[in-house]
């Protein structure tokens, strides 16, 4: 993706993401959750098949309701 000039890209979508996830493409994530719960659904990360670590950066709350969580990928750490 950097070399066809890409160097930052909103992914959305649990599929998408996931496919993302699995190609190891992801160096940032920002999960927001929003307080309903809507029974069965698909899950956002699926099965991958390596570990994949994540150092918290920050949270934020807007409306006192919905959490926005910042998260950057560490590469290269054995789990």
């Amino acid at each position: 993706l950097n070399q066809k000039g890409y160097t930052n890209l909103y992914i959305d979508g649990g599929r998408v993401i996931q496919s993302f996830l699995q190609e190891d493409l992801v160096d940032e994530m920002i999960i927001t959750r929003v307080p309903i719960l809507l029974g069965k659904g698909v899950p956002l990360f699926g099965t991958l098949e390596q570990h994949l670590k994540l150092r918290h950066k920050k949270t934020e709350i807007y409306n006192d309701t919905l959490v926005k969580s910042y998260y950057i990928r560490e590469k290269n750490i054995e789990l």
